[in-house]
C-alpha cells in the first residue's frame, strides 16, 4: 500500500511540478505543488520522501540550470543519467535543455516522449513546435502550435504563438514572389496649411518694426486626400530579396489656393536577413509639386542594419544620403541631405494590449549647394513611438519628437544664425473591418519654435481614412 501512495505522490508531483522553461515558460501559471505539501495531504506516507526527493533530484537541479541560462549544463548533466530516460520529467527539462543548446534532434525525441505518455501536456506541445520550428520543419511546428491554440490558452500564449505563425509564414514566401497593393482616400483638416507664423510684427535690423500683411498669417483649411500604391518582393537567393515599391498621393485644400500637392515616390534595393541579422540596401527618389511652394524632388540611398537582439528586442544603425533639388527659380536651395541613424525597439507580448515601443535617434547635416551656408543646417533629433493592440481589430499608436536645427551662417533678413527647436506628437486609431478594409484617424501636431520669430509656427491636422489594402505574404 505505501509503494503504491509513493508511485501515486511521484505522478502527481510530475504533473504539478513542471513550468516551461523557453521563452513561452512565462505566460502559463501552473502552481508548484511542494513535496511536504503532497505528503502532508497522504497521511502518513513519511517512509517515501527519501525516494521521492531522489527521484526528482536530476530533473530539478536541470531546472535551475536552465533558469540560469545554463541550458548546455543542463544538457550535459542529463546525458550523465540516461536511466532516467522514460521518465516525463526528466524528459521534459532534458527535451529544453537540448532545444536551447542545438541539439535540436535529441531535443525532439525526448519532448516526443513526453506527448506519448500525455498528449495533453500544452507545455512540451510547445516546446516541441519551438524544436521544429528550430529544424525548419514549419509545416509540424505549425500543426503543433495550432494545436495548444485550439485548447484556448491564456492571451499571452496566444500572442507567442502568432509571433511564431508569423514567422513561419514569412519563412515559407522566402522562396516566392510577393506582391501587394493598397489604395486610400480621406479628408481633414489643416489648422495652418502654409505653416506662417503666429506674430503680427517683426523686427528687422537697421528698419525695426514691421507689420506683417494679412495674405501672411497662418490660414485653415480642410483638404481632402488620395493615395495609391504598390510594391513586390522577389527571392533572388535563399537569405537575399529584391524588393520595388512605388506611390502617388494627392492632397487638394478647398478654402486655401496655392498649396495643392502632388507627388510620387519610387523605392528599390536589397534585403539580406540571416538568424538574428538583417542588412538592406536601397535607392530611393521623390517628385512632388505644390502649386506656388517650391518643394524639391529628391534621390539617394540608404543602408541599414537591424540585429535581434532578443525575442522581443533589436537595434538598427542606418545612414542615408539624399539630393534635394528644385525648380527654377529656387536652385539656391539645392542641397545634400545626410543622416546617421540609430534605433531601438522593445515589444511587451505578456503585457496588456502587448505594447512595441520604438526610439530612433537621427544626427543629420544639409548642406547647401549654392555656396549660401545660411541655407544649410546642421539636425539632431529623436522620435519615439508606442504601437499597442487594444483588440484584434483595433491599433494604436501614438508618439512624440524632437529635432533642433542649427543653421550655418547669419540670415539674410534678420542678420543672426537661425536656430530652431521642432516639437512634434502624432495619434492614429485604426480599426480593421475586414483583412483588407481598414479605417484610420490620425492626428499631427507640430511647434516650430525659433530664435528668428518669423520662422516659428504651430500647426495641427487631423484627418480619417479608408484604406483597402491587399497582400499576398
Amino acid at each position: 500500500m505505501m509503494l503504491l501512495l509513493c508511485i501515486d505522490l511521484k505522478r502527481f508531483a510530475l504533473k504539478n511540478e513542471r513550468t516551461s522553461l523557453s521563452l513561452i515558460k512565462k505566460y502559463f501559471s501552473y502552481p508548484f505543488v511542494h513535496l511536504s505539501a503532497l505528503l502532508a495531504k497522504a497521511g502518513g506516507a513519511l517512509l517515501c520522501v527519501f525516494s521521492l526527493v531522489t527521484y526528482a533530484e536530476v530533473p530539478d537541479e536541470m531546472k535551475m540550470l536552465i533558469e540560469q541560462q545554463r541550458a548546455k549544463d543542463a544538457y550535459e548533466l542529463g546525458m550523465k543519467h540516461p536511466e532516467l530516460l522514460g521518465d516525463p520529467l526528466f524528459d521534459y527539462f532534458f527535451g529544453v535543455a537540448a532545444v536551447d543548446s542545438g541539439r535540436v534532434s535529441l531535443g525532439v525525441l525526448a519532448l516526443e516522449r513526453v506527448l506519448l505518455s500525455n498528449p495533453n501536456d500544452d507545455l512540451a506541445r510547445l516546446e516541441l513546435g519551438r524544436a521544429y520550428f528550430a529544424l525548419g520543419e514549419f509545416q509540424r511546428a505549425r500543426e503543433e502550435f495550432n494545436e495548444v491554440l485550439s485548447h484556448r490558452p491564456p492571451a499571452g500564449v496566444v500572442s507567442t504563438l502568432n509571433v511564431y505563425l508569423d514567422a513561419i509564414r514569412r519563412k515559407e514566401s522566402q522562396f516566392v514572389v510577393n506582391y501587394g497593393f493598397y489604395g486610400e482616400i480621406g479628408a481633414g483638416y489643416n489648422s495652418n496649411v502654409n505653416a506662417a507664423a503666429t506674430v503680427d510684427t517683426i523686427t528687422l535690423p537697421s528698419i525695426g518694426a514691421v507689420v506683417l500683411p494679412a495674405d501672411s498669417k497662418p490660414k485653415p483649411s480642410p483638404f481632402g486626400f488620395g493615395s495609391i500604391g504598390g510594391n513586390v518582393v522577389v527571392p533572388l537567393d535563399t537569405n537575399l530579396h529584391g524588393f520595388f515599391e512605388v506611390s502617388g498621393t494627392g492632397q487638394k485644400y478647398s478654402q486655401v489656393d496655392g498649396y495643392n500637392m502632388a507627388g510620387a515616390v519610387a523605392n528599390t534595393g536589397l534585403k539580406y536577413s540571416e538568424g538574428a541579422n538583417q542588412l538592406k540596401f536601397s535607392l530611393s527618389g521623390s517628385v512632388a509639386q505644390l502649386d506656388n511652394v517650391p518643394v524639391p524632388n529628391t534621390a539617394g540611398g540608404a543602408l541599414t542594419y537591424t540585429r535581434q537582439l532578443t525575442d522581443t528586442q533589436s537595434v538598427l544603425v542606418g545612414g542615408s544620403m539624399f539630393k534635394l533639388a528644385y525648380s527654377n527659380g529656387y536652385n539656391a536651395y539645392n542641397s545634400n541631405l545626410n543622416f546617421a541613424s540609430l534605433g531601438y525597439r522593445k515589444a511587451f507580448p505578456t503585457a496588456t494590449w502587448q505594447p512595441v515601443l520604438d526610439v530612433m535617434f537621427n544626427l543629420g547635416q544639409q548642406v547647401n549647394l549654392s555656396d549660401r551656408p545660411d541655407l544649410g543646417r546642421n539636425l539632431a533629433g529623436l522620435n519615439m513611438q508606442l504601437s499597442f493592440l487594444p483588440t484584434e481589430q483595433l491599433a494604436v499608436s501614438v508618439g512624440a519628437g524632437y529635432v533642433q536645427s542649427k543653421y550655418g551662417a547669419q540670415d539674410v533678413i534678420f542678420e543672426s544664425n537661425r536656430n530652431d527647436s521642432l516639437y512634434s506628437a502624432n495619434a492614429t486609431f485604426q480599426y480593421k473591418l475586414t483583412k483588407e478594409l481598414s479605417t484610420r484617424a490620425e492626428f499631427t501636431y507640430y511647434s516650430n519654435q525659433s530664435n528668428l520669430n518669423l520662422y516659428g509656427y504651430n500647426q495641427w491636422t487631423g484627418a480619417l481614412k479608408l484604406r483597402y489594402a491587399y497582400s499576398t505574404n
